[in-house]
């Protein structure tokens, strides 16, 4: 128990970090609530000045003025409380909202600073919860519960003092009533908050495997898997529904207890106070009985809020310790000095280690220098460890052990944003994003001019692309233009080409493309490459026969070095490997 209090404590610690910048205008919004209860406490008041000025008019003179002036304090009551009640109501949620959207702003940062590990053992569809839909429940809680707390306890505690100094006899019976629904409100909402728990976790479930159903929804029709995916949505959905009606079941109840509680409540003052009023010096009056009408159905309203806060916390707390666990993981650091302006390109691996999982280690001990301007080709059968080994130049892992130098330097001592400035990499999988064509090519090479970019579009001979969209490099790309994944293919190595990277990183660069496109690539690239270090992973052995040295890859480690006649002539696994792509069957 002790251990959660201070899980408890560090995740309030971590939220309310995004709470105090606004702690001044959120106080001056409280103060706004608690003078609207105020206000509101007051009108029961008011309410029974007029109504004992009607009943004294009823035995003698009417006093019109006093019941007028009684009214017009009560109008006055009426509209300042609508003008408090209003300013606490706008700008809470505003507030609110703006601390929600700085915890997304946050975790979007963080996303992009998170070690890439991390990816792999969190969900898409998990993160998408923690931005949206967590981010939502805090922002909710700040605006539904924390901000409305007290105003309610000021309306609970004024309500309450009223009360009993106009009648205690009547007050108490109020309070006993009113404590023993929100005794039975608090014990449903204290079921609930498990509910909440596993409500979380389902809807989580759900968001992955939608995820999952968009993401290869291309595979699922091919293999006429829609009635495979339906069900098991629907198993998800179903045990999702069932949770989300039992907790619903049992928060829904907090009303109808509260109701009956008032009807009993209204009930007993009509009784109590009518054996009061005929009683000698009890001072209980029509205005009396009607104020604590009033009353009670004003106590309820904080009352049943107090029940109800415990589950709507909950939900809130569980959001925010998502948030927080995101939050905390490990980062990718981005410390260390600049590269010099002009990289030479050597790059030499010394005895590196790697496993994505501890004890299961991928890259046993490899070994290997790399001369400046050399273009270099990594192959070797499928797990054999050839993109880990670009993953890890780029430093989107860190080594175990061992290190990788770049001119002499360890990558772990330059600043990854220097270091990806150094390096140009087209990925197997292609990738476009939202905007033109142009934007595209451009993309994180801002400074590229018009000419360099149309040079780009010649030389990865995609001028028949451009012609053929309807505004040419300024056309929108979408599902709906047409773009291949050939031609998107190109387009990404039109990308790196405007980057002019010294060092050049290709990971089956040309898988995409057909025969055609991949010699019109790889004039293109060997163009690109000359004087330059090149790092090319390939498959496809044709597109690396005038490669300077050849890595032959297999289980982490090196067991072929040389150049592509050399290796033939070895007859070892690279002969094997070209002989079953090019040898008649």
């Amino acid at each position: 128990m002790k251990e959660k209090k201070k899980i408890d404590r560090a995740v309030l610690k971590r939220i309310a970090a995004f709470i105090l910048p606004y702690k001044v205008p959120l106080c001056l919004v409280m103060l706004a609530g608690v003078a609207a209860a105020l206000c509101n406490v007051l009108i029961p008041d008011r309410i029974q000045a007029i109504a004992d000025r009607i009943q004294a008019g009823l035995s003698g003179e009417p006093d019109f003025p006093a019941i007028t002036r009684e009214a017009l304090i009560a109008g006055g009551i009426v509209a300042l409380l609508f003008v408090f009640s209003l300013i606490f109501n706008r700008r809470m949620e505003h507030y609110a909202q703006q601390i929600g959207g700085n915890l997304r702003l946050a975790l979007n940062r963080k996303l992009d600073r998170i070690a890439l590990i991390e990816y792999d053992r969190v969900s898409a569809g998990d993160l998408i919860a923690r931005m949206t839909a967590d981010a939502d429940n805090v922002a909710t809680a700040i605006s539904k519960s924390i901000g409305p707390l007290f105003q309610n306890a000021a309306l609970f505690v004024g309500a309450l003092l009223l009360m009993f100094l106009r009648c205690p006899p009547l007050a108490l019976c109020v309070v006993v009533l009113v404590f023993l629904g929100a005794w039975a409100s608090a014990l449903a909402a204290r079921r609930a908050m498990p509910m909440q728990q596993a409500q979380r976790q389902s809807l989580e479930r759900m968001n992955a495997g939608i995820d999952e159903a968009l993401s290869g929804h291309l595979v699922i029709k091919a293999f006429h898997g829609e009635k495979d995916v339906t069900e098991a949505f629907r198993q998800v959905n179903d045990r999702y529904s069932a949770e989300l009606k039992k907790g619903q079941f049992i928060q829904k109840l907090l009303n109808p207890v509260m109701a009956l509680v008032n009807n009993l409540s209204y009930v007993l003052i009509c009784l109590v106070g009518a054996w009061l009023m005929f009683r000698e010096g009890s001072g209980v009056t029509i205005g009396t009985l009607t104020a604590f009408i009033l009353f009670a159905k004003m106590l309820a309203t904080p009352v049943t809020f107090f029940a109800g806060i415990m589950s709507q916390l909950t939900v809130s707390y569980v959001s925010a310790a998502k948030i927080v666990e995101l939050l905390d993981l490990p980062e990718m650091e981005d410390k260390g000095s600049a590269l010099p302006e002009n990289v030479r390109g050597e790059v030499v691996f010394d005895q590196v280690r790697f496993g994505y999982r501890e004890g299961q280690e991928i890259i046993h001990g490899f070994s290997a220098k790399v001369s400046p301007g050399m273009k270099v080709a990594i192959v070797g059968p499928t797990g054999a460890g050839k993109s880990t080994l670009v993953n890890l130049l780029m430093r989107f892992y860190e080594v175990c052990s061992g290190s990788i130098r770049i001119d002499g330097r360890d990558i772990r001592e330059i600043s990854r944003r220097d270091l990806h400035n150094t390096l140009g990499m087209v990925l197997q999988e292609t990738f476009l994003f939202t905007g033109s064509l142009r934007d595209n090519l451009r993309c994180f090479s801002g400074e590229a001019s018009e000419e360099q970019l149309q040079d780009a579009v010649r030389r990865c001979g995609l001028e028949y692309l451009v012609n053929s969209l309807p505004d040419g490099l300024d056309t929108v790309l979408s599902e709906q233009t047409g773009v291949s994944g050939g031609q998107k293919q190109l387009i990404t190595i039109a990308r790196a080409m405007l980057r002019d990277p010294p060092i050049l990183i290709l990971d089956e660069a040309t898988s995409s493309v057909d025969t055609r496109t991949e010699m019109l690539i790889q004039q293109a690239l060997d163009e690109l490459s000359r004087g330059r270090t090149s790092f090319v992973i390939a498959h496809r052995l044709s597109t690396i026969v005038n490669a300077d040295l050849i890595f032959v890859l297999k289980d982490g480690d090196i067991i072929q070095t040389g150049t592509h006649r050399q290796l033939l002539a070895e007859d070892g696994l690279y002969a094997e490997l070209y002989a079953s792509q090019f040898s008649p069957a």
